[in-house]
């Protein structure tokens, strides 16, 4: 048992913290997911930016079951490929409302996930999470 006082105990760090450099603590992180979203879908994305730049990614139907992390230089990529159609779904497979949002021609916004601990500041309710 520590002689600390409660207050001044260090907090024991999640496994996954253990040696990464990109790791943030996430527990009043401010989670963001498109509008898009429902919640009879088989995954919802969910993204949570940092001061820094960073960003972290989870499972939004499951966040329990891990976090991505990305660098800023990494989520710049990520945007980029996205924007350029690198991970777009050839038509064919897409639902006449799938394409349409794959085009752009349906508005998405980012929203506060219901899964936030923190309530989400109200700038950040409207920002678009994939190009911020």
């Amino acid at each position: 048992m520590s002689d600390k006082p409660a207050e001044e105990t260090e907090r024991e760090l999640p496994p996954e913290a253990m040696g990464n450099e990109k790791w943030h603590d996430t527990t009043d992180a401010v989670w963001m997911r498109s509008s898009l979203s429902r919640e009879d879908s088989d995954a919802i994305v969910e993204v949570a930016k940092f001061d820094d730049g960073f960003r972290a990614v989870r499972d939004g139907k499951n966040p329990e079951k891990g976090i991505l992390f990305f660098t800023p230089a990494e989520w710049e990529a990520f945007v980029l490929g996205a924007k350029d159609g690198e991970f777009d779904i050839p038509e064919e497979y897409l639902t006449p409302e799938e394409a349409a949002i794959q085009r752009g021609e349906v508005p998405v916004t980012a929203v506060p996930s219901p899964n936030n601990t923190t309530p989400a500041k109200d700038a950040e309710a409207g920002e678009n999470t994939a190009s911020d």
